[in-house]
């Protein structure tokens, strides 16, 4: 093994649309850029026989890339959808003329039930047999609009959906049913009565509420879509994501490790000290219940979610109600876990974005607690703006922190100062050193990308671990200006002033090489 002597230490310019295999395919909570993966794999996990692992999952873009590189990639999940997603962008090389006829043999015979079904008035369908399988009976989280799974859809939609899904049970090949099952699952996100459009947009161009709000959310206005469009269009992105692993991953498939298990257990499934890099995603707290949440699509696919997952899913919250401290022994018990699983001198990059100091202080705590020492924090860019953020460019964060650990036989540990000062005070102070050092200002995110790192470094988080980020701004009011025109935060006015020519002078000079470089070919 590469002893990889140092981290990261700049934002990677990330990338969306170049691959179709994490983006169109299947809907999951929360997706990392693909190409910023692959760059901390092939930063970390030099070699082409490193085992790459992610014990946090998700829909699998740590370890399909991992495999996409020719590393070894296993992926941990207690979501079996999580797995499922995972197993099935990945499985390469597939057979897409028979996946097609396959297709078109369920077209044949789904198509013109479908179609004759949005015909009908709801009072003839109320009279159409509903015989075919579906989910009865699974009670849904406590928060949901609905008590029962069967209860987030319209008679017409377990009518069309049930028919589909009897139809692709019937195909006999197992690698060819499951992609088409992948298709399925994937239009279940918009055909339910959680289904709903911003005003304004076409009604194709909606989401689920339980992928925006984290909940089982029925509007009070929702969209019902056709179910064969939807299905049809589902496969089309599945040929597309087919092709691109055919030939991105093709045999390589064999070096991908799918494995249902928590990551508080994995010395239970994986040897001790033999992973050389993980790069991971973990639970932010209370933010996303991802097994209440999947509820839906495990009911649908079959899968089993016991009691005994539930109790080990490292969240806050959720059906089972844990608290913060319940959060941060299951989150320090997966990284216990990491650490015995990594090589020695191996690498840990965990992803992690909330405002509340509080969880920072969990992890970080966590983190070196198990044994691992802190090496930096880079503030990386995020591929998208949701809307949410286009709407409250100030207060929503678009990016997100990766810290850096290694696992080393004398870790050296940030002592923590308990403080003994105002909160607000020692924050705000922070605030105007950031601001100072910065003669062309800081926005908020700036600010707050750059705030985490120096109170880690400096020992402040546990000084400071009631306090909300969210809160940031209206602690600024006073003793710093925000200049609309450059949406930047300043010490005074006249700092504004002078800022708003220091980033002109910036613009020109950026401007001229850019120029230059054009003359240049």
């Amino acid at each position: 093994m590469n002893v990889v002597s140092h981290p990261i230490s700049v934002s990677v310019p990330p990338k969306k649309q170049s691959v179709r295999r994490h983006f169109g395919s299947h809907p999951y909570f929360t997706r990392r850029p693909w190409n910023v993966v692959q760059a901390y794999i092939r930063h970390f996990a030099p070699d082409k026989d490193n085992v790459v692992l992610d014990p946090f999952g998700g829909s699998g873009v740590t370890a399909i890339e991992a495999v996409v590189l020719g590393r070894r990639g296993i992926h941990v999940d207690i979501n079996p959808l999580a797995n499922f997603i995972c197993q099935q962008i990945a499985v390469a090389p597939i057979d897409i003329t028979a996946l097609r006829r396959e297709f078109v043999a369920i077209e044949e015979t789904c198509r013109p039930y479908i179609e004759r079904l949005y015909a009908l008035s709801n009072e003839v369908l109320e009279q159409e047999p509903l015989d075919a399988w579906y989910p009865r009976g699974l009670a849904l989280p406590k928060n949901a609009d609905a008590r029962l799974s069967e209860e987030l859809f319209t008679r017409r939609q377990l009518l069309a959906l049930s028919r589909v899904y009897q139809q692709i049970d019937n195909v006999r090949d197992a690698v060819i049913r499951d992609s088409l099952r992948f298709a399925f699952s994937a239009t279940l996100n918009k055909c339910n009565l959680t289904y709903s459009t911003t005003k304004g947009r076409s009604e194709g161009r909606g989401n689920s509420g339980i992928m925006h709000t984290y909940r089982y959310w029925i509007p009070k206005e929702s969209v019902e879509l056709n179910v064969w469009n939807e299905f049809s269009q589902k496969f089309k992105n599945l040929v597309a994501v087919k092709k691109e692993t055919n030939q991105a991953i093709g045999e390589n498939y064999q070096r991908l490790k799918v494995i249902h298990a928590s990551a508080t257990e994995l010395t239970s499934v994986i040897d001790h000290e033999s992973v050389d890099y993980i790069f991971t995603d973990p639970p932010y707290g209370s933010h996303i219940a991802y097994l209440d949440l999947s509820t839906m699509w495990n009911a649908w696919l079959g899968f089993d979610v016991n009691a005994q997952d539930k109790q080990a899913e490292v969240i806050e919250g959720g059906d089972l109600d844990k608290s913060r401290d319940d959060y941060a022994r299951l989150l320090q018990d997966s990284l216990r876990e990491m650490r015995e699983v990594l090589k020695w001198n191996g690498w840990l990059s965990i992803v992690f974005a909330h405002k509340d100091l509080a969880y920072w202080n969990v992890l970080i705590e966590a983190a070196q607690d198990a044994g691992f020492e802190y090496a930096n924090t880079v503030a990386q860019a995020s591929f998208q703006s949701s809307r949410h953020k286009r709407a409250n460019p100030l207060s929503v964060l678009s990016g997100e922190l990766i810290l850096n650990l290694q696992k080393k036989r004398q870790p050296r540990r940030i002592r923590f100062d308990r403080g003994n000062g105002n909160e607000n005070d020692i924050l705000v102070s922070q605030v105007r050193e950031l601001v100072s050092l910065k003669k062309e200002g800081l926005t908020t995110e700036e600010i707050y990308n750059q705030l985490i790192p120096r109170l880690l470094e400096h020992g402040l988080l546990n000084a400071l671990q009631k306090t909300r980020l969210s809160e940031l701004e209206e602690l600024l009011q006073d003793g710093f200006f925000f200049d609309n025109t450059t949406a930047r935060w300043y010490l005074s006015q006249a700092a504004a002033k002078q800022g708003r020519q220091a980033l002109a002078l910036m613009e020109s000079k950026g401007q001229l090489a850019l120029d230059l470089e054009h003359e240049d070919k």
